[in-house]
């Protein structure tokens, strides 16, 4: 595995951008993985323009988060409210996260946001059966069982920071002609 990027949160939470080969083109896969201390969690696989340019757009545009959402519970309501739609979703039922989602996958979700001024990310377990049928010998864990152990991860970007990853980013979009 080679690094690619690495986005330092602390001196130790950082999201690492990561390949099994080089990447020589915006069509290479990638993962992107959060550590946490030690801890490991895949918030995204798949090729490292879409990697790239969500990250940057979400950078970019900034999105205030409504009064109804506190920083660093986003991915709790997102949750709760992804368990309770029905099994049709209403015409009128909007996805109202759809603003702040950067990058999921089937446990994470990451979120970016701005509140009072400061950018913050946000990466939040998802309940792993939302949209999936658990495997035969899986062990199921409930709905409430999930929320009590419930825990987001959540970091303010200070602006030194916002700039510097945004000089990176346009540089590697730059080399992989990523438009």
């Amino acid at each position: 595995m080679s690094n690619y990027f690495i986005i330092n949160f602390t001196d130790n939470s950082y999201l690492q951008f990561s390949s099994e080969n080089p990447i020589n083109n915006k069509f290479d896969d990638v993962t992107v993985t959060f550590w946490d201390n030690s801890e490991e969690k895949c918030v995204f696989e798949d090729v490292i323009q879409e990697a790239i340019t969500t990250l940057y757009n979400g950078i970019k545009s900034q999105v205030e988060l409504t009064s109804e959402f506190e920083v660093g519970n986003l991915g709790r309501a997102w949750n709760i409210w992804t368990n309770n739609l029905s099994e049709m979703v209403e015409d009128d039922e909007e996805d109202i996260f759809r603003s702040y989602w950067i990058w999921s996958t089937r446990e994470y979700q990451t979120w970016l946001y701005q509140k009072n001024g400061n950018l913050y990310i946000e990466i939040s377990p998802s309940y792993k059966w939302h949209y999936v049928e658990p495997a035969v010998d899986e062990q199921i864990t409930s709905f409430n069982e999930f929320l009590e152990h419930y825990r987001a991860n959540v970091f303010e970007l200070p602006s030194e920071q916002i700039k510097n990853i945004i000089m990176s980013l346009e540089g590697m979009k730059t080399e992989l002609n990523i438009i």
